[in-house]
């Protein structure tokens, strides 16, 4: 099969690789029909992952159909569309069972090295999916691709952000990154009861589509950020900020933002970045931070209702669909960010 392989800073190949079959009962093989490109991926393709190997198949958002499953496997069939969680989790374990799938031993994330479990990724023609019953969700048949793919990562990412920043009915939300995380996040905040939302970025096209979402857009090169979020709440900052980059520019102007005893969520992905506040500070100023890796397992059904109900639309920050052999320049472009969000097609 078609796969994209790392091997090294900026340097991803579409190379052959043999095809993936049943390991263990709980398996299913996918045929992948459209994968995405995440902000995640670009940490492997700078070389910030530690314990990423050069030949490992990267990507861990993907969706398609069913080719064969395991002899334990009951709730999912050949033939069946699914989107896959972008990590793996038992569902029946005492973390499972409180919601904390990602404390669950089974733990394995597409696609993202050894230090993760060693699964191979989504940017591939097949995939093997572990545990495919609690990992896989079946696509109702009036989705596209695009509108369900980012149920298994950056869609519930940003959801499960929002919940975890204990968002109110209300509440200015200043969204730091107008990327597809951040839009997203523009796009949930409403629903989750915002009364104003901020996006802050750098980037005019980024800026114009979070404006469509419903965004006030906040250009962070025309002046400080802080100004535009004094202005739309009587100077006294938003009560949720979420840095949606995960670079030390974007972490230092999230915790400018936030009014005494507000909140920070980051859901960039952070790797050597450093604290840009003291633990003084937080304490002086009543923040509330949180770290947050998405969990698609929690809020999977109700994201996927409200799909189906059109109150989403994710398909929408997609900006290019490009073939899996072009994945060497779609890499490059979304690096550049020349593009907002890139599908892959086998």
């Amino acid at each position: 099969m078609r796969s994209v392989q790392y091997f090294g800073p900026k340097d991803v190949r579409v190379q052959d690789a043999p095809d993936p079959g049943i390991e263990d009962p709980t398996d299913a093989i996918l045929r992948v029909t459209t994968s995405a490109i995440c902000g995640t991926d670009l940490h492997i393709y700078h070389d910030k992952t530690p314990g990423a190997e050069p030949g490992m198949i990267i990507g861990h958002e993907f969706v398609g159909v069913v080719e064969e499953v395991g002899s334990a496997v009951r709730e999912i069939e050949p033939g069946t569309r699914c989107v896959a969680a972008m990590y793996t989790a038992c569902g029946r374990c005492p973390a499972c069972l409180s919601s904390n799938h990602r404390g669950c031993p089974h733990f394995m994330m597409f696609g993202a090295g050894p230090l993760a479990g060693d699964l191979a990724g989504g940017q591939a023609e097949l995939v093997r999916v572990p545990m495919a019953d609690m990992t896989l969700a079946q696509v109702s048949d009036g989705l596209s691709d695009e509108d369900i793919l980012f149920v298994g990562d950056i869609l519930s990412t940003a959801y499960s952000g929002l919940i975890a920043g204990a968002i109110h009915p209300g509440d200015a939300v200043a969204v730091v990154g107008a990327g597809p995380l951040g839009q997203l996040v523009v796009a949930c905040a409403p629903l989750l009861g915002a009364g104003t939302v901020l996006a802050i970025d750098l980037v005019d096209e980024r800026l114009k589509q979070a404006a469509e979402l419903g965004a006030i857009p906040v250009d962070a090169r025309a002046g400080d950020p802080l100004d535009a979020v004094f202005d739309v709440t009587n100077n006294q900052g938003a009560d949720l900020v979420v840095e949606a980059v995960g670079t030390e520019p974007a972490l230092e102007t999230a915790f400018t933002l936030p009014r005494v005893g507000g909140r920070v969520v980051l859901l960039g992905v952070l790797v050597e970045e450093p604290f840009p506040v003291t633990a003084g500070e937080v304490f002086l100023r009543g923040l509330s931070v949180s770290a947050v890796i998405g969990n698609p397992f929690a809020h999977r059904p109700e994201l996927m209702r409200l799909i189906e109900a059109g109150r989403l639309s994710p398909g929408r920050i997609v900006s290019h669909t490009m073939p899996l052999e072009d994945a060497a320049e779609a890499y490059r472009m979304f690096d550049a960010k020349e593009a907002t969000k890139i599908v892959l097609k086998p």
